[in-house]
Order: C-alpha cells, then structure tokens, then sequence
C-alpha cells in the first residue's frame, strides 16, 4: 500500500477534496471492500472516536476515518492526544482543514509524527502525513481555475467561462459547485450569459440568520430592514425568532448566574463562534423582557395554527414586543 496511514491536508477546500478522492481511489484499489467513516470535528466525541480508531471492523478488513473541518475543533490539544497514538493495521485516517496557523496544536503534532518517520527510516520515508495545499494566487490561480472549467466536460462561451471566473474570484470550491449547475443545460446547445447568472450565485441571496441578529440585539430598523430582503414564509420565520428567543433567555440566565462562556457553549450543546455571538446580544436585553417575548411568540404560534390569526400580523407583533426594551 503507497498509502500512509495518517494524511493531514490543509489549505484549500478544493485541493483538498480534489486529494483526499485521489487518496480514497487509491485505498479502495487496494482493498475495494474498505469501509469509509465520514466525521466532522466540530462534532465530534473525542473519546468514542479513540475507542473506534482502535477497535476491528466485523465487515472489512480496511477502515478509512475522514475527519473534516479540524479547524473548527473544540478540544484540539485532546484530539491531538489520540490521534497520536499509533493505529492498527488496515485503519486509514485522513484530516482536512482549511488554512491553519503554524503553532496549531494538531498540525504540529502531525508535523511531529513526519519527523519521527522520518527520523526512524533514516531519512528515507516518503509520502509524509502532512500535506499542505495553499490556494494559488496570481497566474497559479487563473490556470487552476482553468484547470477546473476543463475538468467539467462542459463547451462554455468566453463571456460565460469569464463570469463564472470573476464571481467566484479565488474560490475554486464555488466555481466547481457552480459549473455542477451549468451542467443541467448542457444538453440545450450553447449557454448564454443571461442564463448563467441566473442559475448560478444563488448564495448571494440574503439568509434569514441576519435578520435574527439584529432582531437579538434589538435593532428595531436593522432588523426590518433584514427582514424586507428576505423571501421566507413568515410563519418559518416566526418560529425561528422563537428558537431564537430560547437560546437568548437561557444565555441570559446563564449569564446572570456568572457562568463563563465555556460553560454556557458546553451545557448548551454549541460552538464556541455561536456561543459568542449570543452571549453578545444577551448582554444588551434583560431576563424579563426576553422571557415575555417568548411566551408571546408561543402564543402567537398557537394562534396562527388556530387560524386566529394571519402569520404576517403575528410576526410583526412578535418583532415590535422582541425589540421594545433593548438597551
């Protein structure tokens, strides 16, 4: 097997799907019947995936881990800790992240690990666990990101081929998403540019989750202002400012009882970048309001699937009592 067992590949998300495939054809030539766990870290339970790494298969003989978005990993030190450990024979894991900074704890660990091979085999180990994938810049850009437009098998027209290069600037992972797109109007003969842009960067459109922000922190104007660029169905909409007016009371009580932010994301089941931004706006709103907000928008709730009232009436009333007492 050319494969290592242990590859850690950072930088950019395309690259590295583009070797983490290389890297899974070239495992299952080995041993077509390898089982693959497909993980991300941000949720995962350090101590059940130790115990997976080094437990056997009762249906293969190879077992392939693709943990994704280490990055985002809450416990780094403690997953570096078991992911040092050596692993059995037929087990294969593969981290992906995106850039990362030298004095990370996992990516210093992994470098740690190539040294010792390499140490150990005198100098002559290859293929080290540790493979950065920086996104290129400059000419290296412009060819990858042809690169990816000839990969997609689709005949594009230059103004298309120069839209889609534009809009997605040095995101190579967008670019393939979108040209995955085009591909449904493929078989119609040449696409106009008028076409393409209509099919493709949609994610531009606005997300509902700004609006629940300004709505948290109680900016009336913000948040109707989100709210007017928005295309959701206003009964969605109010049930999610009710399950965000639950995370705000509990943070707020969290809060007033002088927990810490590790305590708050931990007991509340969230990452620590959600957990800051709610804490954020339970500082600027008092417990009481926040509660009567809420038992106001079950009530509503209720109403609207009583049919007593219409769900555009109940979200305003929901939006103007939720912003009336923000500090």
């Amino acid at each position: 097997m050319s494969e290592p067992q242990f590859r850690f590949l950072v930088g950019d998300a395309f690259l590295c799907d583009r070797a983490l495939a290389s890297r899974e054809a070239a495992l299952l030539e080995a041993d077509a019947g390898m089982e693959r766990h497909g993980l991300f870290a941000d949720e995962l339970d350090i101590s059940s995936l130790d115990i997976e790494l080094r437990s056997c298969s009762l249906f293969a003989l190879g077992r392939h881990f693709v943990i994704r978005r280490i990055e985002k990993i809450r416990n780094a030190k403690g997953l570096a800790d078991v992911l040092d450990k050596p692993l059995p024979a037929g087990t294969y894991l593969t981290l992906l992240a995106g850039p990362l900074k030298a004095t990370n704890v996992l990516l210093k660990m992994a470098k740690a690990r190539d040294a010792a091979a390499s140490l150990a085999t005198g100098g002559s180990s290859t293929g080290g666990g540790v493979v950065m994938l920086p996104t290129p810049k400059g000419t290296a850009l412009q060819q990858a990101a042809r690169g990816v437009l000839a990969a997609s098998g689709l005949t594009l027209p230059n103004t298309v081929a120069q839209v889609l290069l534009t809009e997605c600037g040095d995101d190579l992972m967008a670019l393939h998403h979108e040209l995955g797109k085009l591909k449904s109007l493929a078989g119609e003969g040449s696409i106009p540019e008028a076409a393409a842009r209509g099919l493709c960067f949609n994610h531009t459109e606005a997300t509902v989750y700004p609006f629940y922000d300004r709505l948290g922190e109680g900016k009336l104007a913000a948040a109707l202002s989100e709210l007017d660029g928005l295309r959701e169905d206003s009964g969605r909409i109010l049930s999610g400012i009710i399950r965000h007016l639950t995370q705000l009371v509990m943070v707020r009580l969290l809060l007033d009882q002088r927990r810490p932010q590790s305590d708050i994301a931990s007991m509340m089941g969230m990452q620590d970048w959600l957990c800051r931004r709610l804490i954020g706006q339970a500082k600027r709103r008092s417990f009481a309001p926040l509660v009567r907000a809420l038992r106001l928008g079950v009530k509503l709730d209720q109403r609207i699937k009583q049919g007593r009232i219409a769900p555009d009436d109940a979200l305003m009333q929901l939006i103007l009592t939720s912003t009336e007492s923000a500090n």
